[in-house]
């Protein structure tokens, strides 16, 4: 499915599950799940993953917020 066949709403939800998911997967948090880093530490990759979700979500909460007013 295409970024533009989803609703605000929908895409919300999937990052709001997406981010959940990454921060499942620091180490910390996944000692034997499936998908577990390997390393001590999350990769850098795996950190800027995590902000820039974070980031899409806040604009698009700010977005949906400003639509409903």
């Amino acid at each position: 499915m295409e970024k533009s066949d989803q609703t605000k709403e929908e895409r919300l939800a999937r990052l709001v599950k997406q981010l959940d998911d990454l921060k499942a997967r620091l180490p910390e948090h996944c000692h034997g799940r499936d998908g577990y880093i390997s390393d001590h530490r999350a990769t850098p990759d795996h950190w800027q993953a995590i902000e820039d979700t974070e980031e899409e979500i806040k604009a698009l909460k700010a977005e949906l917020a400003r639509s409903t007013d």
